[in-house]
């Protein structure tokens, strides 16, 4: 018996990474403390109060991003929105780590770069990081006619200064998830890259940036006061670089994610990817946003995507970010963020069992890509819920108005794991940890010859069959 434990310990051993990896299946976990603290709460399937990581968990979840953000609050935004104060900083993300850490989930942990929301169109510098620069350069990156009229050596200084700004941030977060070990399984370097980082010293393409909300700007949206903001892709491999090193510093082990939105456009990735291996940029797994909403494409092209990008560039996927609706609306009418989603819309319905269908069948076919490549997929914003006062005012929104530090709505309270009264939706069933069957196959002689674990028919003479969850072998 024991011989035959470590024959079949190594035959496992040499089977495919989809074999031995577990899928993961996540979600992003950011908002919580937010939410608790203005009295929200989350209630399991059968109606009980519980702790919303033991929910999780518990459900199967096995992997919670976490979104750190600089130093958000009130004129640390894009100067008409902000994010609140005490929430998605390093403080409220270490708890989150260990909160998650202690309910059994690894991590994902993501460095925003930014005070405030970031993807393709905005990238705004940390204040802290401004106020840095203009200390020892004196050169203020907040200011547009200083941006406007920049020379090339100022911009090479400021460069030369974020980049070691970042590489001393990005080590300074790990080191302390370190200390309270909970490291990181995957890191990601910014949110939805697309147009690169800390605009305008480091972006994908030439742009137009508005002065005042220091976002790119399109068509007719343009003016010839904008900032302009040159193609960089040497800076923006530098800095992400910079990233890259500071977390292998202090955890090897740690598997670094370069994130862009349109999960599923192969054209956008092997734009972006060949121009960043082109400048030298380092990274070790593809992450991509994939919502049938925004790319009104199927489960089925998102698995192509992923089967010709993970061989194109050798590479992991993992998908980051994914969301589908479980109500038409929010809770005061409005359509939410997620509308049109017009590849499912006669198959699974913006209703609480088609949520649980897309959701069960994405991580279902995710599982079939090539080699196992597909690392896993989270979940965006699950607990985001809604919550509102004794008056029925809406207290949890996706940013603060800087002039009336009025609540926005919450434009994905529709598309949550829970529903409006915190309670766990039917989709939770879709986290369910999942298992395989694993076929042992022998020659005459009663030698092990081959494992498989897809279903194959077995070709041997004699074969046995078992149910692996991941974690132990059972007889069917």
């Amino acid at each position: 018996m024991k011989k035959f434990i470590v024959v079949l310990i190594a035959a496992l051993t040499m089977t495919s990474t989809a074999f031995a990896q577990e899928f993961y299946k996540g979600g992003d976990v950011t908002e919580v403390n937010y939410i608790e603290d203005l009295g929200g709460s989350y209630y399991n399937q059968d109606g009980v109060k519980e702790d919303v990581f033991k929910i999780l968990s518990d459900a199967g979840m096995n992997l919670a991003r976490i979104r750190l953000s600089n130093n958000p609050g009130k004129g640390r935004g894009d100067g008409v929105y902000y994010l609140p104060e005490g929430y998605q900083d390093e403080a409220d993300c270490l708890n989150l780590a260990k909160r998650a850490k202690n309910a059994g989930m690894d991590i994902q942990f993501t460095f925003n770069y930014s005070d405030y929301w970031s993807n393709g169109t905005r990238q705004i510098i940390p204040s802290d990081w401004v106020s840095k620069i203009k200390s020892e350069l004196d050169y203020d990156v907040k200011d547009a006619d200083f941006l406007s009229g920049m020379t090339a050596k100022q911009r090479a200084q400021i460069q030369e200064k974020l980049e070691n700004i970042i590489y001393d941030y990005t080590y300074d977060i790990m080191t302390k998830l370190k200390a309270q070990n909970t490291l990181p399984k995957y890191v990601s370097l910014g949110n939805e890259i697309n147009g690169g980082i800390l605009f305008p010293f480091a972006n994908t393409y030439d742009a137009d940036m508005n002065r005042d909300i220091f976002e790119l700007m399109f068509d007719d949206k343009k003016s010839e006061n904008d900032i302009k903001c040159p193609m960089d892709w040497e800076a923006l491999a530098a800095f992400l670089n910079a990233g890259y090193d500071a977390v292998k510093a202090v955890s090897p082990d740690s598997l670094v994610v370069i994130h862009l939105a349109e999960g599923s456009k192969e054209s956008t990735f092997t734009w972006f990817l060949d121009k960043y291996e082109a400048a030298g940029g380092k990274y070790d797994v593809i992450g991509a946003s994939y919502y049938p909403a925004w790319s009104n494409n199927t489960i089925e092209t998102c698995v192509e995507f992923c089967n010709n990008i993970s061989k194109k560039y050798d590479k992991d996927i993992l998908i980051m970010e994914t969301g589908f609706n479980w109500n038409e609306t929010c809770k005061n009418g409005y359509p939410g963020q997620l509308v049109d989603i017009d590849a499912y819309k006669d198959i699974y319905p913006p209703s609480r069992e088609g949520q649980k269908g897309f959701v069960t069948e994405l991580f279902k076919q995710l599982q079939t890509v090539d080699g196992g490549r597909c690392v896993g997929a989270i979940y965006w914003d699950p607990c985001m819920i809604h919550v509102e006062d004794a008056d029925g005012k809406n207290l949890s929104g996706w940013a603060y108005n800087e002039a009336e530090d009025e609540v926005e709505p919450n434009i994905v309270e529709n598309t949550t794991l829970f529903d409006f009264d915190g309670k766990a939706l039917p989709v939770l069933d879709a986290f369910a940890k999942s298992e395989k069957t694993v076929t042992l196959c022998f020659d005459d002689s009663g030698k092990l010859i081959k494992v498989l674990t897809n279903g194959e028919t077995p070709d041997s003479p004699s074969h046995k069959s078992y149910k692996w969850n991941r974690k132990e072998l059972t007889a069917k």
